[in-house]
């Protein structure tokens, strides 16, 4: 009786318009989700420190590299994985997706989730939630194999190129970080147009309101809300000390860091 009550008031819910967050890891999103939090969007009660939504954690863990097994790519069309890994990846998605919105009034006219490895299952989102919006946070690369935060590379690499991950070698990093931005980039263009929202990490901290809520009244949301978020971003926005600590390591190192994903980088705005 009670599954009963609960499928009926969930059937209510507008589940098919969040705003998603997503990144390559330790690109700085947990300031996105603070921002998001202090305008009042609903942006989840089972979080982790970084305000990662942790309904969908087991389920990413679970779906992410088979898909990537099947795809080799971030960006894909479900016609392209096979029947059971699909009947898996839309059936694991929604039952994450019904626990999450469990706490979502039907009133709540905003809201979303930040999980940075949302960017790897796009396509499944989209087929559940077709007006779903993305924010696609980029940080430098160079920055970014450079990190003490490899979980994507951890646990994703060998799934998505299909050799070993070696360690915590900077030039596997930035190849992982190339290719999934790079990605998710083509397929947010291509199926979201409007929608598809990108923030560079180092434009946001140099003007954090300004840049968050231009990107926002952009895709659509009213100015007032935008505004709102505009002004949590400045502020919980700092800059912190490691934006281009790739330029401290020795030249060599750094150039070849660039030539490793000298395309991504250029696409992006980071100037070789």
């Amino acid at each position: 009786m009670l599954d009963k009550i609960f499928d009926k008031f969930f059937a209510y819910q507008d589940t098919t318009a969040p705003l998603l967050i997503g990144a390559t890891g330790g690109s700085g999103t947990r300031a996105l989700h603070s921002a998001l939090d202090k305008a009042n969007f609903f942006v989840g009660t089972r979080l982790n420190h970084a305000g990662d939504a942790m309904d969908f954690e087991p389920y990413l863990d679970e779906i992410i590299n088979p898909i990537l097994r099947e795809t080799r790519s971030l960006d894909y069309v479900l016609d392209q994985l096979s029947d059971g890994t699909r009947a898996a990846a839309e059936r694991g998605f929604k039952a994450a997706l019904k626990t999450y919105t469990a706490d979502l009034t039907p009133k709540a006219g905003h809201w979303g989730w930040k999980n940075p490895r949302s960017m790897y299952i796009l396509p499944i989102i989209a087929a559940a939630c077709p007006g779903m919006s993305f924010l696609h946070l980029v940080r430098d690369g160079r920055d970014m194999a450079l990190s003490d935060n490899q979980n994507q590379p951890n646990k994703h690499y060998a799934a998505l190129f299909g050799e070993a991950y070696e360690g915590a070698a900077p030039e596997f990093a930035i190849r992982l970080w190339a290719a999934a931005n790079s990605q998710v980039a083509d397929w947010g263009e291509r199926e979201l147009g409007s929608r598809y929202m990108r923030i560079r990490f180092e434009d946001l901290c140099a003007a954090p309101g300004a840049v968050m809520s231009d990107t926002l009244i952009k895709r659509g949301i009213e100015p007032a809300l935008a505004n709102r978020i505009g002004a949590g971003a400045d502020a919980v926005i700092k800059s912190p000390s490691s934006i281009e600590r790739w330029k401290s390591i020795p030249v060599a190192d750094a150039h070849a860091l660039t030539e490793k994903a000298r395309d991504a980088l250029e696409r992006f705005g980071y100037q070789p």
